[in-house]
């Protein structure tokens, strides 16, 4: 699984940083950034917790 941050939708709320700071972190403007594309699996499930968290639905996941 891979994690990406749609950068017109995120609005800086930090939901997705909050639920899995092992993969968001924000940056110096405070719009989240995914530190680790590649998903390991046993951060799935937080990562897709993250998502559903955030507000604007700027967390994309990407299955293989």
């Amino acid at each position: 699984m891979r994690v990406a941050i749609d950068t017109a939708k995120c609005q800086g709320h930090g939901q997705c940083v909050m639920t899995c700071p092992e993969v968001f972190s924000a940056d110096d403007q405070g719009f989240a950034v995914a530190l680790q594309p590649e998903v390991p699996a046993s951060l799935v499930e937080k990562v897709e917790r993250a998502a559903l968290r955030c507000p604007e639905r700027a967390v994309r996941i990407e299955r293989a």
